[in-house]
């Protein structure tokens, strides 16, 4: 069982030169959680390429084992830092998680 978790976030910025700076800065604060959070199988992140001001800015997607996985990803400290880094960033969030 593979557990795909995947989350977007909407940037806070005013214009397209912030909304880039700050999701450069949410990527580089997710990309490493693949090689320090032991339970991520798979992490991928992507920056919104169209359509700007009116879809999501920042997509993450992740795999793990199960539910359990994701939570032990959820609470591990790097993944708290991160948070903040997001939460500083974004200004809306959404999010799916599913069984492949």
């Amino acid at each position: 069982m593979t557990l795909r978790h995947i989350v977007s976030w909407k940037m806070s910025g005013a214009d397209r030169e912030t909304r880039d700076a700050q999701a450069a800065e949410i990527i580089a604060a997710l990309a490493p959680l693949s090689g320090t959070v032991p339970s991520v199988r798979a992490l991928s992140l992507h920056r919104n390429e169209l359509f700007d001001g009116d879809n999501f800015d920042v997509t993450l997607i992740a795999d793990f084992d199960d539910a359990d996985g994701l939570a032990a990803y959820a609470s591990h400290p790097d993944h708290v830092a991160a948070g903040a880094v997001v939460k500083a960033n974004a200004s809306g969030r959404v999010a799916t998680d599913f069984t492949l």
